[in-house]
């Protein structure tokens, strides 16, 4: 009886020496919650997931017919000249299901991670330059699989980019919590460490 009660004292004091840290932390503004949420590895990957899930079906949706769904939406945006926009417009399904196929299965996380950023801010400034000029355009961030208005999708892609960083800046360990990039050898992590 009394080791049951020493153990539960125990007990009791680490978690209030566990309280009182974390308050003194919290109240002396040392508190990084960033570093919090990249540090989990729970938090990752469901990131991971939500990222990957929109960028396949917005490849999926884009390969169904590519000049219709891909190549006339980044005409009706009509910012980037017709040369560059065929070939963005070509090239993008490609890229997001790459994009998505990285951050689903684990590999090369960080490089699909920054691709994924970079296309959801580009998305965002295009579709402000857009809604600035007065203009109401379907998208087509989804292709085939629903019609979507820029005015609608607008507020999507910076969340898309601020969980993109997260995942970006996690730790190796985070990042790769239940995926196939942990069975591959690590010498390829050693060798490609600023993309893995």
């Amino acid at each position: 009886m009394a080791g049951r009660e020493e153990i539960n004292l125990k007990k009791n004091e680490s978690l209030e020496e566990w309280k009182v840290g974390r308050e003194e932390a919290i109240s002396g503004g040392n508190l990084n919650w960033f570093r919090m949420i990249e540090e989990n590895r729970y938090v990752i990957l469901v990131f991971r997931f939500i990222l990957a899930a929109f960028f396949l079906i917005s490849s999926y949706g884009k390969l169904v017919d590519i000049e219709r769904y891909s190549v006339d939406a980044v005409y009706n945006f009509g910012i980037l000249p017709m040369v560059l926009a065929r070939s963005f417009g070509l090239a993008m399904p490609f890229i997001e299901g790459l994009c998505g196929l990285g951050l689903l299965f684990g590999v090369l996380t960080r490089l699909s991670a920054l691709g994924i950023g970079l296309m959801s801010l580009s998305f965002f400034i295009a579709k402000a330059i857009v809604l600035s000029q007065g203009r109401s355009i379907e998208c087509g961030c989804f292709g085939a699989v629903i019609d979507t208005l820029a005015s609608v999708t607008i507020f999507m892609d910076l969340p898309m980019v601020a969980m993109a960083l997260v995942i970006l800046f996690a730790p190796t360990k985070s990042r790769y919590w239940t995926s196939v990039g942990k069975l591959l050898p690590q010498s390829w992590e050693k060798k490609l460490h600023l993309v893995w």
